[in-house]
């Protein structure tokens, strides 16, 4: 008779991994409802100074640019993914890349911010790509996409000047190289564990499949696109400002770093749907000093609906596209 098995406690095992999970959760729930009750608060508070706003064929036009540019934003992170793609060797073509990047973002809505991430990777399975390949893509985009945001908040604050950031309350500079770091060690780490550089008795455990390292000019294209998409983003909150609600005086640098720092808080907090609350909470705070609460709030929620139809739009149109590549 074989000898008895020893058998790990699978309530032992369950209990270590799933409870940093649950923290990280915990955490993330506390900094939602925060963010939430800062939002709501301030709006019913500053409701009185909202702006007003005459609503007619002009206010329409500039919605409708605005939500073109932020579909050729969307589509220059998809255009990015396929770099990324190529760079670890994985057969993508950009149409394909674009197509897929839009149809999988509208399920980042989802709570947990990890749907789109999942639709992500079968929708590309379905179309002859790699899970590993486009799972370490993935990780590659969101950590410089992370990366982007923090060296663009930071330039772009310091430039702003003093004056209009002091009254922000900013992570501090070991908070910031902490994140940073971590953006872009873990998906390092990942493509040297599963990569053609790794000793070859690993093999043993992790399988032969290897993936190609992405060179530097994948990396610096990609943190140039993630980085002007930062840019265009606080133009469009300035435009959004000035056009739409008549603020005097343009702010785009300020306004470019306040949305880096709320995407990255959005990021971070894994139980906002798509950063909803967290980053209006941000832009609310970080917008006041210079445009006022009233237009800083209707800015917040401008630029939500801005994104809001901009996905929408983008999931509809990678739908259309997607049924033809699959007949195709």
């Amino acid at each position: 008779m074989p000898g008895p098995t020893l058998n790990p406690s699978p309530g032992i095992l369950g209990f270590r991994l799933a409870n940093p999970m649950r923290i990280a959760r915990l955490v993330g729930y506390v900094l939602l409802s925060v963010a939430a009750l800062y939002f709501v608060g301030s709006a019913w508070k500053y409701a009185s100074a909202f702006p007003s706003v005459e609503w007619n064929g002009r206010i329409a036009a500039i919605f409708a640019a605005v939500i073109a540019v932020y579909l050729t934003m969307c589509m220059m992170s998809a255009f990015a993914w396929h770099l990324w793609l190529k760079a670890v060797r994985e057969p993508s073509r950009a149409t394909l890349a674009v197509v897929l990047w839009l149809l999988s973002q509208f399920a980042k809505y989802v709570p947990g911010s990890i749907a789109h991430h999942i639709a992500r990777v079968a929708l590309a399975r379905r179309h002859g790509l790699g899970t590993a390949g486009v799972v370490v893509t993935i990780g590659l985009e969101q950590s410089w996409a992370l990366t982007a945001g923090v060296v663009v908040a930071i330039t772009s604050l310091a430039i702003a000047g003093p004056a209009l950031v002091a009254g922000m309350a900013l992570p501090s500079v070991p908070t910031i190289l902490a994140v940073t770091a971590v953006a872009l060690l873990l998906p390092s780490a990942g493509i040297w564990l599963i990569g053609e550089r790794r000793p070859a008795f690993m093999n043993r455990w992790l399988g032969p499949a290897q993936i190609a390292h992405p060179g530097f000019g994948t990396l610096t294209a990609c943190l140039l696109i993630y980085s002007a998409n930062f840019f265009i983003s606080g133009w469009i909150l300035d435009l959004l400002a000035r056009q739409v609600f008549g603020a005097a005086d343009n702010h785009v640098l300020l306004a470019t770093g306040v949305y880096a720092v709320a995407w990255v808080a959005g990021l971070v907090t894994l139980v906002a749907p798509g950063g909803i609350g967290v980053r209006e909470a941000v832009l609310l705070a970080g917008l006041t000093p210079a445009y006022g609460a009233g237009t800083a709030l209707g800015v917040a929620v401008a630029f939500r609906v801005v994104t809001l139809l901009g996905d929408g739009l983008g999931f509809l149109a990678g739908f259309l596209a997607e049924k033809r590549l699959a007949r195709g």
